[in-house]
């Protein structure tokens, strides 16, 4: 391969083990190469040359109870595809996924301690962080490659590159949802949300703030006025609670033409409950694409998981190579922080 490319050995080991190292044009002659070659590496053979396990770990969570819902990672369907996903995307990178599960924050740092002191991983995806978040102070502490999936709300440090991160920009799904209700015809537009953030504040503080934001601020340019605040309602992330909040919201609202909702299972509680109230005409957009939204067809805001997949081993790796390491944001092409923007799916 070397000789294919007209480089050295060392070169090649370069382009797939510290890309940085190598300029961006022999990068490119390297693994044109490669890719002629359909060259594969010796896994086993790398990881004992390096030291270095060429494994990415992601903690797990239970989709029976769902918690931290302002953090925004939600268990079950999200998480199942993005971990998903990621493994996609690790293959392609020729690198391993472990998952795991840990009951606390506590538990979880002894665990990864124990992952690191036994040469079994070499950085973390970590998501549903918070301020303060003692994972990351450990993490950065101990020079251990990370990234968070979702931004780290309300944090003073959200665009150092010394907590990179990769998100969906929520903000973005539901104007667009709230923009093809309007050119529908719609002007009634309500929304059913997780946690009420003050009408009259404008910086979101996390996933849910961002999702009604969205909503918030793009009707209020369509409708040239602030929506007023009974047109938004909050409640737990379940079917139930979809249910209850589209009962109230119709309450405050009887002429409702459509609604928008920070989740799927959300806006399945109240398509359903429209379907009861025999409301046939009052349009339901949800947000993750998930199948229930493809099964009861109702409109939903695709996250392109695959994407921040690709995007998070950008992060953890650099843009070529197949070594997780502490990216150099400064001398490379690649970005500590990646919003991406999401696709809205008419049904």
């Amino acid at each position: 391969m070397a000789a294919a490319a007209q480089v050295s050995l060392q070169t090649v080991s370069n382009v797939l083990n510290s890309p940085e190292k190598v300029k961006p044009e022999t990068q490119e002659k390297v693994l044109a190469a490669i890719k002629k070659l359909k060259y594969s590496p010796n896994l086993s053979a790398r990881r004992l040359r390096t030291n270095k396990s060429s494994t990415v770990a992601i903690r797990m969570d239970s989709s029976a109870a769902v918690e931290n819902l302002q953090q925004g990672f939600l268990p079950g369907y999200i998480q199942d595809e993005f971990v998903y996903n990621i493994v996609k995307a690790a293959h392609n990178r020729q690198i391993k996924v472990v998952t795991y599960a840990a009951s606390t924050l506590e538990e979880e740092i002894e665990m990864v301690k124990s992952y690191i002191d036994s040469n079994e991983m070499d950085g973390l995806i970590l998501t549903s962080t918070a301020v303060g978040d003692p994972r990351i102070k450990f993490l950065y502490s101990n020079r251990i490659p990370y990234l968070t999936f979702g931004r780290p709300w309300g944090s003073e440090d959200m665009y150092s590159t010394k907590h990179p991160w990769v998100d969906v920009d929520g903000s973005k799904g539901t104007e667009l949802a709230t923009r093809m209700f309007w050119e529908q015809g719609s002007r009634k537009i309500g929304f059913i949300g997780w946690k009420p953030l003050p009408f009259d504040k404008s910086k979101p503080l996390s996933t849910g703030d961002d999702r009604f934001l969205g909503w918030k601020q793009s009707l209020s340019k369509l409708a040239n006025r602030a929506p007023i605040k009974q047109i938004s309602v909050f409640g737990e992330e379940s079917i139930a609670s979809g249910r209850k909040c589209l009962l109230e919201l119709f309450r405050r609202n009887p002429d409702l033409e459509a609604v928008i909702c920070a989740s799927d299972t959300l806006a399945l509680g109240a398509f359903l409950e429209l379907q009861t109230l025999g409301h046939y005409t009052v349009r339901v957009c949800g947000f993750d694409n998930s199948p229930v939204s493809k099964e009861f067809g109702f409109s939903s805001v695709d996250q392109n998981l695959a994407q921040v997949a690709a995007k998070s081993f950008e992060i953890l790796m650099g843009e070529t190579g197949n070594q997780i390491r502490h990216v150099n944001f400064q001398k490379e092409s690649a970005q500590a922080h990646v919003l991406l923007k999401p696709k809205l799916i008419i049904r």
